[in-house]
């Protein structure tokens, strides 16, 4: 299927560079709000549906919950070593306990309704432990030199993080594909160059964005896990990007900067 080739090679990096145009003229918190939501997921997901077949994608969809628990873990615990260290170190640390926490959940007993429940929670709890934008200034931490990053790099790491996920679907099979559909590609990115450009304040900034945008993408992933398989999927997916935008919408109008 040779349009699916194309839509992973343009949707990122499109998405992508939507976003870093949102952060220059809205600000960090709305265009990490808007990367929160399944825009690299979403199109992932329908990818894969069509691949693989509504089967998979309702196992991959089940095991996205957990997933999206793993991305949240990974926000705070990046927004937490960026107060601390150097982006480089940050981003290695970061990878190790998210691939860590995720393998852990894989050992987890598997429940729809309870994985349903904590992944609508995980955002919230994100929004609630994250640190400070200020809690690194008393401890002296100097901020890293800025320099930017350029979009093209930007959009680059982004579609290397699509073609890797939806090629190895087959292979990773539904439990880790579903995990790592939700592996925060564009809030991931994002981060990083907050990072680096402008530190650990601006980190917080996007994750705190992110995590109020991911309550549209577990709106996501909970619609097509109990419908993909019972429902056409054209209107299975129309559902849950109304539920993601719906979702999303609301819990931003009751998070304040």
């Amino acid at each position: 299927m040779e349009y699916l080739t194309v839509i992973k090679i343009i949707a990122v990096p499109l998405l992508l560079w939507l976003v870093s145009l949102i952060v220059r003229r809205w600000g960090d918190f709305v265009g990490a709000l808007v990367s929160g939501l399944p825009l690299v997921s979403g199109p992932v997901s329908l990818i894969i549906t069509l691949e693989q077949g509504v089967e998979f994608a309702s196992g991959m969809a089940y095991n996205a919950l957990p997933g999206i628990c793993a991305c949240i873990f990974f926000g705070v615990a990046y927004s937490w070593l960026a107060t601390r260290l150097r982006w480089q170190a940050t981003l290695f640390f970061t990878l190790l306990l998210y691939f860590g926490f995720a393998a852990l959940e894989c050992m987890a007993p598997r429940s729809l309704p309870v994985y349903s429940a904590l992944a609508l929670a995980a955002p919230l709890i994100g929004l609630r432990v994250l640190p400070r934008p200020a809690a690194h200034r008393a401890k002296g931490w100097k901020a890293p030199t800025a320099h930017k990053g350029p979009p093209w790099m930007q959009m680059g790491v982004g579609m290397a993080a699509m073609i890797g996920e939806t090629e190895g679907a087959a292979w990773l099979g539904p439990q880790w594909s579903g995990i790592l559909i939700f592996f925060p590609v564009i809030s991931g990115v994002v981060g990083l160059f907050a990072h680096i450009e402008n530190g650990p304040e601006a980190v917080i900034r996007v994750f705190r964005g992110t995590f109020t945008g991911f309550t549209g993408a577990t709106s996501f992933a909970i619609t097509v896990a109990w419908l993909v398989t019972s429902l056409p999927v054209w209107l299975t997916y129309t559902l849950a990007a109304a539920a993601a935008m719906g979702s999303s919408a609301l819990v931003a109008h009751f998070v304040k900067r």
